[in-house]
């Protein structure tokens, strides 16, 4: 009974770790149409600035601010100088943040090279609780804490602020919005901004648990292409669905059925993707 409750705890953080990657993917997606195939190498990136930056000063919330606010920097020169001349051209898109990521995952090894880096648990969240005879690490507590912080306040901000009812409206219809006065174009870069500071923030949190090694950014990638399918895109609460569907699945065929884990995932990925194209809880996009 412990084993599959400690399991159970493993899949829960897992999950949240996808839903702080997956999130500002599905938003920007889903609020701009902007499919950025650099989100896993600029998580990647994130990851690395928070280890230099402990490094440095030794101040782990220091690295999730400044991991954060460099990573909305970059977002911001991606989006003015290349996605805003893309605007519904999905094809083209997906074509420059593919070289992007390239271009960031070269970066990554000339300046911290090819070998993985590890980082350590903040002071204060080290050690572990006991869950029966196991041991469960205080620090994947903190990270569900944290997205369930994350996921209250931009489920907060998409249905009871302004600026939530600004964004459903556009992903409505965009036109009609921008019709009323409403400047959506100013909505929109802050939200792809907001996406871009997530994927930040969640390579800092989550380099503690996953690591940091210069082709992470691929498999993560593809791991938010699935989260995001299957909880679907626009709505924050299908990102958490998805992320807790995939982090389970894989969770649990990691701990009982290792040699055909991965098979879960794309089982559901291709239910999902035959069944209901918009996803468990999404829109359609176009």
């Amino acid at each position: 009974m412990s084993q599959a409750l400690v399991t159970g705890l493993n899949g829960l953080s897992y999950a949240f770790i996808l839903f702080l990657l997956a999130a500002g993917f599905s938003l920007t997606f889903g609020v701009m149409g902007v499919l950025n195939l650099a989100h896993g190498a600029l998580y990647m990136l994130g990851a690395y600035i928070g280890l230099q930056v402990i490094a440095s000063v030794h101040q782990f919330w220091a690295a999730v601010v400044v991991a954060a606010i460099a990573l909305a920097i970059v977002g911001y020169a991606l989006y003015w100088f290349f996605l805003k001349k893309l605007y519904n051209k999905v094809p083209q898109q997906g074509v420059l943040t593919i070289g992007v990521s390239l271009i960031i995952a070269n970066v990554v090894l000339w300046i911290w090279g090819p070998i993985s880096h590890t980082m350590m648990s903040p002071r204060g969240l080290t050690g572990a609780v006991h869950v029966g005879s196991l041991g469960f690490p205080i620090y994947r507590l903190f990270v569900v804490g944290i997205g369930v912080l994350v996921l209250a306040l931009l489920w907060y901000m998409q249905d009871r602020t302004r600026v939530g009812a600004i964004i459903r409206a556009g992903m409505d219809n965009r036109d009609m919005t921008v019709s009323l006065g409403i400047n959506y174009g100013l909505v929109s870069t802050c939200v792809f901004l907001l996406g871009m500071a997530l994927a930040g923030v969640a390579g800092v949190i989550g380099a503690p648990i996953t690591g940091a090694y210069p082709s992470m950014g691929d498999n993560l990638l593809l791991l938010t292409l699935i989260v995001v399918v299957v909880g679907g895109t626009g709505y924050i609460q299908g990102t958490m669905l998805g992320a807790l569907v995939i982090g389970m699945l894989d969770t649990f065929g990691k701990a009982y059925i290792p040699s055909v884990a991965l098979f879960f995932s794309w089982i559901v990925f291709l239910a999902v993707l035959l069944l209901r194209p918009s996803g468990l809880i999404g829109r359609k996009v176009f």
